[in-house]
């Protein structure tokens, strides 16, 4: 594969022209060579006549062979006092005046809008009112009406039930209230038995501090090196399978995800029933 060559700023790439300088920079010498010969001459103190010369040359020098941080001096000297001249703090105002194209408006409705909306209005009720029905009155609706209409003649009418009412005398009631109560006899009490799920082994993970340790990984192998559970400690640092296996040696591999933690690699008998919690500590790191 062929090398291909290093990528530049091709738009400001100045050709060398005059020797090993650029226009730019041979334009500076020829400037400011002339004009330290001329300060060294007009200014009147001997010494110091030749240091002024020489400083207005150093000067050109510099503008044309000394960049900073790849940039020419006269870019620097440029933006520094543009920054000086520049605003720096700038204030907002809310009540600006508002643009005068905008003054002065005013709009009217359109007539015939309005007009429009009148008219569909009015052909509306007439609408509705041709429309209208009358519903005939039931002869129930007819009874209301008269009772309301004659109110008189309703209460003179009195309801007299058909059967006699029975009532009861003060001592009936006293006899039915002391009356002698019997006693129920009481039901055994019914045992419910609750089958408890217990989990099939229960274990739990701490530092050396034995601080409980949450969010460990534990993987549960069998002889062949396959995983047959994954379990993971909840806040608590307990973990626990309610899920059963056969009987025998497993092991036991336990891994922090956030590596602060190491553990070693156990290998441990499991039975049909096992009472007993499982432990895990782990190794410290110096």
């Amino acid at each position: 594969m062929e090398q291909h060559p290093i990528p530049r700023q091709i738009t400001s790439f100045e050709f060398k022209l005059i020797g090993f300088m650029t226009l730019k920079q041979f334009l500076y010498l020829v400037i400011f060579a002339p004009l330290g010969y001329i300060a060294s001459v007009i200014f009147p103190l001997p010494f110091v006549n030749v240091l002024v010369g020489l400083a207005v040359a150093a000067l050109g020098v510099a503008l044309a062979f000394l960049p900073i941080n790849d940039r020419p001096l006269d870019i620097w000297i440029r933006n520094i006092w543009k920054r000086l001249n520049s605003p720096t703090q700038f204030t907002y105002h809310k009540h600006n005046q508002p643009i005068a194209l905008l003054q002065n408006l005013y709009f009217v409705s359109d007539p015939h809008h309005v007009m429009a909306h009148i008219e569909s209005k009015q052909m509306l009720a007439a609408y509705l009112e041709k429309t209208k029905q009358t519903m005939p009155a039931t002869p129930k609706k007819k009874q209301v009406q008269q009772a309301f209409s004659s109110p008189q003649s309703s209460q003179s009418v009195v309801m007299v039930p058909s059967t006699p009412i029975q009532t009861q005398t003060a001592q009936q009631i006293a006899q039915a209230y002391t009356s002698p109560v019997q006693e129920v006899p009481k039901a055994p009490p019914t045992t419910i038995a609750q089958g408890e799920h217990k989990p099939f082994f229960i274990g739990t993970i701490k530092n050396g501090k034995r601080i409980p340790l949450p969010g460990i990984l534990i993987y549960v192998k069998n002889n062949q090196n396959i995983p047959v559970r994954l379990l993971k400690t909840n806040q608590h640092g307990i973990f626990a399978t309610f899920n059963s296996l056969p009987s025998g040696e497993y092991l036991f591999e336990i891994k922090d995800p956030k590596s602060s933690y190491l553990f070693d690699t156990m290998k441990i008998a499991i039975k049909d029933i096992n009472t007993k919690s499982i432990e895990f500590y782990s190794k410290e790191l110096l």
